[in-house]
């Protein structure tokens, strides 16, 4: 299976809304229950990700300078 890129796969709200509405209509109560499942896990990753992701961007600590002086 050929990789996609992630920015290419990223679609408007309103059309991810209307596909995963339209997936949904030929499912089972059961079926629906657990696409719905799948679908709070996936934003609660996304949610995670993000929180993750912010953690990282401290800034770390500024590298020594280094004087030119000699000694």
């Amino acid at each position: 299976m050929k990789q996609q890129n992630f920015d290419t796969m990223r679609l408007p709200t309103k059309q991810l809304i209307n596909k995963i509405e339209n997936l949904s209509h030929g499912l089972t109560p059961d079926q629906l229950a657990s696409f719905l499942d799948i679908i709070d896990a996936m934003t609660a990753l996304v949610e995670e990700a993000g929180e993750f992701k912010e953690e990282k961007k401290v800034k770390s600590p500024p590298a020594p300078t280094i004087s030119s002086a000699v000694h």
